[in-house]
Parts: structure tokens; sequence; C-alpha cells
């Protein structure tokens, strides 16, 4: 598979170990060496840029988001209490990050042939950005792998705006406009007063299936999941999560930060969830931003996220 010569290998010094066998840790488990990506189930890719955001007149910092999710999440642990230690029955390989130069056009055009790349292989990426621009390079990917598809996307906006050039709000609008457009969009989280009524109005035209915040909070999760489910289990999926799409207590790290919105156990369930009832072939991670962290709380929010999408992925499997 032609696609080391557009990655930097992940830092090493980034993978902790304890040293201790009856104590391992995820810096333990997921492999980096070149000579063992060999049948490999899931991968890492780090994609350092926020020149979307840029663009998009939001707050840079996300380019520094996929080393900063490796610094917590590598010091995590496999073990689930209802799952046991499912996780270690895949074999995770951490790319390292994308090569970061050209135009925002080019670095999409370099993600979205690898991860086209590795899903042709039978390979799961989680890709950590960086901008929700990613988005769109992610799903093209994606898209040339099946012919039916959709997309479900956990976020406070909506992302169809018609700018150009593309940025970190323009990837729905994106995809629904591209020749391989979805059969399905469904989006989770959708705030008010953070959207503008012609973007709403435009996903209602398109189709796309939204459940707002307030949605969440009237009908309860449960219920939500249950008509995702209906929606979205026919098709392979890609998974898309927007960090601003959890309350800023919870997750002061992002991009574009607002005191309401998705509770940490509302997005981790979603995670264990899509892991274990839906046909999720790539997951993508996107407005983390470091610069606005404080202690850890954001980076460790999405590590537990990656850890309960595996544990939902590795029961699946059986």
């Amino acid at each position: 598979m032609e696609i080391f010569e557009f990655l930097n290998p992940p830092d090493e010094s980034l993978f902790y170990s304890r040293g201790d066998e009856d104590d391992p840790r995820m810096g333990d488990i997921v492999l980096r060496d070149k000579k063992d990506f060999k049948e490999i189930d899931v991968v890492l890719l780090g994609v350092p840029q926020d020149e979307g955001v840029k663009r998009n007149k939001g707050r840079p910092g996300a380019r520094k988001a996929p080393d900063e999710v490796r610094r917590y999440f590598y010091r995590l642990t496999p073990f689930n209490f209802k799952f046991k230690n499912q996780i270690t029955r895949l074999k995770i390989f951490d790319l390292g990050n994308l090569k970061i130069n050209g135009t925002l056009e080019e670095i999409h055009e370099r993600l979205s042939f690898i991860v086209d790349e590795l899903i042709k292989n039978g390979i799961l990426p989680i890709v950590i950005g960086g901008g929700h621009d990613i988005a769109f390079a992610d799903y093209l990917g994606f898209a040339k792998n099946f012919e039916k598809r959709a997309v479900l996307n956990i976020d406070s906006h909506l992302d169809v705006r018609n700018s150009k050039p593309c940025n970190s709000g323009t990837p729905f609008r994106q995809i629904l406009e591209s020749e391989s457009k979805p059969d399905k969009l469904v989006e989770i989280g959708i705030q008010n007063f953070v959207n503008s009524y012609h973007h709403y109005e435009y996903a209602i035209k398109k189709g796309v299936k939204i459940f707002t915040l307030d949605d969440v909070k009237n009908s309860g999760l449960d219920s939500i999941l249950v008509q995702v489910h209906h929606e979205l289990k026919d098709y392979p999926l890609h998974l898309s999560f927007d960090v601003d799409s959890v309350r800023n207590s919870d997750a002061p790290g992002v991009s574009a930060t607002y005191p309401d919105g998705l509770k940490v156990e509302d997005v981790l369930r979603i995670a264990l969830y899509c892991g274990l009832n839906l046909n999720v072939k790539i997951l993508d991670i996107a407005e983390f931003n470091p610069e606005f962290d404080i202690d850890g709380k954001t980076a460790r929010l999405v590590s537990f996220f990656i850890l309960n999408f595996l544990t939902g992925i590795a029961n699946s499997r059986g």
C-alpha cells in the first residue's frame, strides 16, 4: 500500500508505557513500526492543519490536536468493566501524521487517497484533525468503496456554508453536492443560535435528518439513537465527530465553544453505540483545539471517545 510517502511517523515519545505486563496501556498495544503493518484492523491518522478553520474565521490551534490526543490516549488502558479487554482483539496501527504541504485542497487530495487505500484494504481509519474540513476529503475516499453510503455527523453546526474556497464550515454541503452524494445524512446535536435559517432550509431541502440539541434533551438520547439506527442500519457509514458539539464546561478546547451542548456521557454513549450497532467504515474527529484546553479535559474526552468506539467495534466483530 503506497501511503507511507505521504506520512510522518508518530512521535515515539508519545507512546506511554509503565513497563508492567499487569497494567498494559494503549501505548503498549498500538503498533507503529512499518514492518508490523500487516493484517491491520484499525489505523490512527493525524491531520495537523487548521487552514480550514482560519478560512472560516475560527480560532486557530487545531493543528496541534493529533499529537495532544496521542499524549493522553496512550496513557489509557484497554479495559472496560462490561466488555473487558475486547479492544486487544483489534490490531491497531498508528500511521502518524499526514504531511502538511501545499494548499488545503492538495492536502485534502492526499487524505482522500489514503482513506480510499485503507478502506479498500479492509482497514477502518480513525482520522484526527484538524479542522472539520477533513470530513469532505474523508468522505470522498470512503465513497469510492461503496455504492450505498451514509453519513452521521455529531455537531453543533450544520456545516453547509456555500463558501469559496472550502473551509471548516463547508464539508457537508460539499458532500451533498458531490457526484457521490450519500443516500442518507443525519446530524445530531445541532444548536440554536449558531446556525442560519438559510443553512437549515438548505439542509432540509437536501433531505438531511436533523436531531437538534433540544431533540436530544426532550426525547432522550436513547430515543434518538433508536431513530438513528432505523435511518442508518442498512448503510456503510462515515461517522464524523465535531468536538464543539460538547458543552464548553466539558470540552473547553475547541475552535468554537458554546455554554450549551451535548454532555460527555452523551457523546461517549454515541461512540460506543455506533461501534456496536452501525456499519462504521471511517471515523473522523475534528475541531479539538489544544490551545484553549484546560488541564487536558478535551484531550481526555477525545481519547475516551476513541476508546468507547473501539470497544464497540471490537465487540461487534464477535
